[in-house]
């Protein structure tokens, strides 16, 4: 029987002490949390801002910190402006402070109690992270990506984060009978399926030639065309796969139909059509790694 290993979590810090973060790194990397580190809140928000901060799923503030990029000395107003930002643009994901003045600890406790943990720098860290592991383990997000772990391990790497997040929206999308739900989710998948045609053109210009992906992706080319190179079997899963997306993604997400249909898509078509999907990604990186 094969241990899977756990999914290591991005948490965001941001703390001005460049030698301690390097000390905590060590830590972290025990709680199977990777620490992406800002030492400043301007610096922060352009990394959480950022493709790195697509996956980050908690944040750690120090005490009193830099506000601007090139400041020398700490802002006192930097804490207060981290917890508003990060409160309005990531709501949903574990944040905490971590601060070493004892006085300062004592208020920003006092000041947040009910609200916003604080830890003390030196002692607290393994409370700490347990903290933000638990909290993390709740986010809807990341239990799709642990439940179709097979699917993401290194699915940002060739698709990129875009696609990463597209997926991830889609499967938590795909149980909503909403009609724009829908459409926009089918939408999104056909997406998905022209940058994994897309890449597989990058990878191997001979396999999807480059006039099948120069402007409009031609899906259907594409297909056919691999086919006929035996790159995937004529009538099998995959080629079965590939026209299904294309075709139902195309007639009812990225083309609005001149009537309603006598049976428009439910949320068991976006389902299928998903689960058709990660079994395109899943046939993608085991075959062109």
């Amino acid at each position: 029987m094969t241990v899977q290993r756990p999914i290591p979590l991005t948490m965001l810090i941001i703390d001005d002490a460049a030698p301690y973060v390097e000390s905590l790194y060590r830590d972290a990397q025990r709680s199977h949390i990777r620490l992406l580190h800002a030492g400043s809140l301007e610096e922060g928000r352009e990394l959480y801002g950022g493709a790195q901060g697509r996956g980050v799923a908690g944040i750690i503030l120090d005490g009193k910190c830099l506000k601007e990029r090139g400041q020398e000395v700490p802002d006192n107003s930097f804490l207060g402006a981290a917890i508003k930002y990060f409160g309005e643009k990531a709501p949903h994901i574990p944040l905490v402070v971590l601060t070493g003045e004892t006085d300062l600890y004592r208020n920003l406790t006092d000041l947040y109690a009910g609200t916003v943990p604080v830890y003390s720098k030196g002692r607290d860290e393994k409370e700490m992270l347990a903290h933000l592991l638990d909290q993390a383990n709740q986010l809807e997000w990341l239990k799709v990506v642990r439940e179709h772990r097979e699917v993401f391990a290194g699915l940002g790497e060739r698709l990129g984060a875009d696609a990463e997040q597209e997926l991830i929206s889609c499967l938590l999308n795909n149980g909503s009978d909403d009609q724009t739900v829908i459409r926009n989710t089918l939408i999104c998948l056909r997406r998905l399926q022209e940058k994994i045609f897309i890449a597989l053109h990058k990878g191997d210009p001979v396999l999807v030639p480059g006039h099948l992906v120069s402007g409009e992706v031609n899906v259907v080319g594409i297909y056919k065309h691999l086919a006929e190179k035996g790159a995937i079997e004529r009538y099998k899963v995959i080629d079965r796969f590939c026209e299904l997306v294309y075709k139902v993604t195309s007639d009812n997400g990225a083309h609005t139909p001149y009537q309603n249909p006598k049976y428009p898509p439910t949320r068991y078509t976006v389902q299928a059509v998903t689960f058709a999907m990660l079994d395109l990604i899943l046939w993608f990186k085991s075959d062109h790694p």
